[in-house]
């Protein structure tokens, strides 16, 4: 039986106290006993508004460079790529279950009977 809070993961032993926790998990992880995700709601809301604004507004700066240089017209590609590819990765993570845990995409099977 796999368990449902780490299906797949190797058992690597107890982590020392002091280990640092990942600070979204940590906040989610909070929110359970306050029994309110609103906090953390708002902490995700304002870094994502923040980071889109951010790369939005560094790929417009570059958007309208000299074709003739070479440099500028990288600048300008990696900061739409980057700006694309940040707005996909939200996007796939809102519509999307996480990878690894019960609702795994293509999988019919539960744990339920186990």
């Amino acid at each position: 039986m796999k368990n449902p809070f780490g299906e797949g993961v190797a058992y690597t032993g107890l982590k020392p106290a002091e280990t640092e926790v990942e600070p979204g998990i940590e906040a989610a992880d909070k929110a359970l006993p306050r029994s309110s995700v609103e906090k953390r709601l708002k902490q995700v809301n304002e870094t994502i508004h923040h980071t889109i604004h951010e790369q939005f507004t560094n790929a417009m700066a570059k958007k309208k460079f000299d074709a003739n240089n070479v440099e500028a017209c990288r600048e300008y590609v990696k900061a739409y790529v980057e700006f694309i590819h940040y707005v996909e990765r939200l996007h796939e993570a809102a519509t999307k279950p996480a990878e690894g845990h019960l609702h795994e995409a293509g999988r019919s099977d539960t744990h339920e009977g186990n």
